[in-house]
């Protein structure tokens, strides 16, 4: 029999991922009815062939609310509008599935964690500044879904939580991500918008990361310390993840960490040089695995694809996730209340003075990071309103285009819509609500951080 006390608890419990999710969809459906329905005009970029917004050019549209029909099926359009993201994950997890079966990574990091022992923090700093490196170059985002798991697994063996873990692979992505020295997705994109040379300013963007590098590697620390000083066993947990044993490197375990680092050189080298995207970034993917279960298995091609199938399984809660958050997104332009939303949150912006209307951008570009969670589509409908915004108040375009990335990547780390974010909790078992009581303080210390660039690129003319 349930005491009063477990009763209350049970009741003030806050909704697990899928349910938040789906109360968010609902909630967008709601807002269709409220809000009226608006559209900016749109117009082909002759250059890059995307559809770009026409700033001033704003109108009111016939309301088309979400029917129960379309607010049923949101789910299905979702995963629709995901599918070469969830086939993306589908084929690097089934990939990373056959390479973790090796044991080489696992085996890797162990040796690497054995003579980085008692120095914990150095551990966790050259593991964040090597996925922010990976996201600042080559947009390193989903693809990094399939280390969560290995990453986790080697947090807790330090004695760490599975959130250091997610921390370690999504935090330090992020902070290369959204300083995007080298980023295609946000600082191409939206660089190409304003009119600006292409990767341009590189040196405040540089500046700016290795800021939120400091900031998350001093969160994540303090936060596993302060677990750490709990002394929970984590064993059990090691377990749910399917830890191996560890064991000394081998020959094998070389030469798969070899196919590893080649395959990630490559990719670098394909998506900056090349343009590679989803297409040419699975079949690298897919060829590694191969490879490297042909070393491991040594042709067993039964057993190869095993590993591959199961590692693609274990993406299955991410890909869910994904097509949730995308549904979000549907609905919004289905009840064609998107542009109306982002109109409304532009118009104070230009009453501003330079500095504070810098900071307004980044603020009013986390809200709408909220509801629009792509970079490329956020840059595509935003920049067009915020670049003549910001020549009206004195905010130069590059810094507006700082603003702009700041708003998009940083607020991922608390927004319920970001799939990445959503995806990468699914995997370690990580609830939202654990999730945001540690993440709102890097947020916190990552908006500082923003308000200061922000300020010195405004002040110098950047």
């Amino acid at each position: 029999m349930a005491t009063t006390k477990e009763k209350k608890k049970r009741k003030l419990a806050f909704p697990e991922t899928g349910l938040l999710l789906l109360m968010i969809i609902v909630f967008a459906a709601l807002l269709t009815y409220i809000m009226p329905a608006g559209q900016f005009d749109r117009m082909i970029d002759p250059e890059s062939g995307r559809e770009m917004v026409v700033a001033g050019t704003y109108h009111h549209v016939e309301s088309n609310p979400t029917t129960l029909m379309q607010l049923l099926s949101s789910v299905y359009r979702g995963l629709l509008k995901a599918a070469e993201v969830i086939s993306l994950l589908f084929i690097t997890g089934g990939a990373f599935g056959i390479v973790s079966k090796t044991g080489a990574i696992a085996a890797g990091l162990g040796k690497l964690m054995n003579k980085l022992k008692g120095r914990e923090t150095l551990m966790v700093a050259i593991l964040m500044t090597a996925f922010a490196f990976c996201g600042g170059t080559f947009a390193f985002a989903e693809e990094a879904l399939p280390f969560v798991i290995l990453v986790v697994t080697l947090a807790l063996k330090m004695g760490y939580d599975s959130i250091v873990g997610v921390s370690i692979v999504v935090v330090g992505i992020y902070c290369g991500y959204t300083a995007g020295p080298l980023n295609t997705f946000n600082t191409g994109i939206a660089q190409g918008i304003a009119e600006l040379p292409t990767f341009s300013g590189i040196g405040m963007r540089i500046f700016l990361m290795a800021g939120a590098i400091v900031i998350g590697v001093a969160v994540t620390v303090a936060h596993g310390k302060k677990y750490q000083k709990l002394g929970i066993d984590n064993s059990k947990l090691l377990e749910s993840f399917g830890a191996q044993e560890e064991r000394p490197m081998t020959k094998q375990d070389v030469v798969i960490l070899l196919i590893l680092a080649a395959s990630i050189c490559t990719l670098i080298f394909g998506v900056i040089v090349h343009k590679w995207y989803f297409n040419e970034i699975t079949a690298l993917f897919f060829a590694m695995g191969l490879l490297c279960g042909l070393v491991y298995h040594r042709g067993n091609f039964n057993q190869i694809i095993r590993d591959f199938v199961d590692g693609g399984c274990e993406m299955a809660t991410a890909c869910i996730f994904i097509g949730m958050s995308r549904a979000i997104l549907v609905i919004m332009e289905d009840g064609m209340i998107m542009d109306t939303l982002v109109y409304y949150i532009s118009l104070p912006l230009s009453h501003l003075s330079n500095v504070f209307a810098s900071w307004a951008m980044f603020l009013s570009q986390g809200i709408i990071n909220f509801f629009i969670p792509s970079s490329t589509g956020q840059a595509v409908v935003v920049m067009p309103i915020l670049a003549p915004v910001g020549d009206l108040v004195g905010v130069s375009r590059q810094t507006t285009v700082l603003a702009y990335q700041c708003g998009d990547g940083f607020w991922n780390m608390i927004t319920p819509t970001f799939s990445v974010l959503m995806a990468a909790l699914g995997l370690a078992k990580v609830s939202f609500t654990d999730w945001f009581k540690f993440a709102w303080k890097v947020v916190l210390g990552w908006t500082v951080w923003t308000f200061i660039v922000l300020t010195i690129a405004t002040l110098i003319h950047y």
